[in-house]
């Protein structure tokens, strides 16, 4: 499933994680090139192209390059991922979320679904043989292996695509429309969300300048915070909403920052990412040697909801518009009082 330990690498091509974000593993995607090892794996453990499926069903390409056949429309669908499940309401399909992933929290009404384990962890198959789900929507996070498991139980195993990009997103909300039945409903959702992401880039085009921006992953040991580096998630938003990522050029996608380095860098804003685990504004400041930094003399420090930028889904674009809020408060207006708590939605 997810990395190893704090500090030991997640695997062949897997760069180490924060610890909090391995603990949270099924919740998060913040890198870009993870998909990578996951390919490996199953290549390994499938002859050719075509995979198992649903007899009679129709073909389609998963994002393991995989022909799947899948009985179209799926009635009862089990998510395997966060971000599959906030898709599948996103394309209107939310009804027919017959069982998630215990880290599948959003929208609220996913948890009316039966949680069936983690996605690193234990998997309750018994439990999701028992739903008969018509489609089990898997992703990046869940290990070759695991998917390999639950294929000869009969189940239909679909990996959705780990998009690299917005218009990829809005190809696997597309896509998740049609597997359901609600082709209409998510194209008109996919349509909403570029006019929204186009609305942003338009209105970044006009600032007069680039914050660097350090983002904060897991500050554990505040004098050696993890943030996000090139090729994550994290950077092309923070660039999308005109921004400069203070970490462009470390050569790690998820490097440890010494705090000199933050000292001697000076960003103009630092954005937490870990506030859901009690890292505050003010506990910044308190940092030996931070009060005299940019950021936190000209009250530019803000508490975000990680989930935003960390989940391969539809709020991907809600993460896109609070991030702009932030950096650019003169053409966006200034962030929702909500954000400044570091609420989570």
């Amino acid at each position: 499933g997810g990395p190893g330990g704090p500090g030991v690498p997640g695997g062949p091509g897997k760069p180490r994680m924060p610890p909090r974000a391995q603990a949270a593993a099924g919740a998060s995607v913040l890198a870009l090139g993870l998909a990578l090892s996951l390919v490996l794996g199953l290549a390994l453990g499938c002859d050719g192209a075509t995979g198992p499926g649903a007899a009679g069903g129709k073909a389609y390409r998963d994002g393991l390059g995989r022909e799947v056949r899948v009985r179209v429309p799926a009635r009862r669908v089990v998510s395997l991922a966060p971000s599959n499940t906030e898709l599948l309401f996103a394309a209107g399909a939310g009804s027919s979320l017959a069982g998630r992933d215990d880290n599948s929290d959003h929208p609220p009404e996913a948890l009316r679904a039966p949680a069936l384990g983690t996605t690193a962890g234990r998997l309750n198959v018994e439990s999701m043989l028992a739903l008969k789900p018509d489609l089990v929507l898997a992703a990046w996070i869940n290990s070759p292996e695991r998917i390999q498991s639950l294929e000869p139980l009969g189940l239909t195993v679909f990996l959705l695509q780990n998009p690299r990009t917005f218009p990829e997103l809005f190809t696997s909300l597309r896509l998740v429309g049609e597997l359901t039945g609600h082709g209409a409903e998510a194209d008109r959702a996919a349509a909403g969300l570029e006019a929204r992401v186009e609305a942003v880039l338009e209105k970044a085009r006009r600032a007069a300048g680039r914050p660097r921006v350090f983002y904060e992953l897991d500050s554990t040991d505040p004098s050696r915070p993890w943030s996000a580096g090139p090729g994550t998630f994290i950077d092309m938003l923070i660039r999308l909403a005109g921004g400069e990522n203070f970490c462009r050029t470390f050569a790690e996608e998820f490097p440890r920052v010494s705090a000199e380095t933050v000292l001697r860098g000076d960003p103009d804003v630092i954005v937490l990412g870990d506030a859901r685990y009690g890292v505050t504004v003010e506990s910044v400041g308190r940092r030996g040697g931070w009060e005299v930094l940019t950021a936190v003399r000209e009250g530019r420090v803000h508490a975000f909801d990680d989930d935003l930028v960390s989940r391969p889904g539809p709020r991907l674009v809600e993460g896109l518009e609070r991030l702009a809020g932030l950096l650019h408060p003169e053409l966006f207006g200034q962030a929702a009082p909500g954000d400044a708590e570091g609420e989570r939605r």
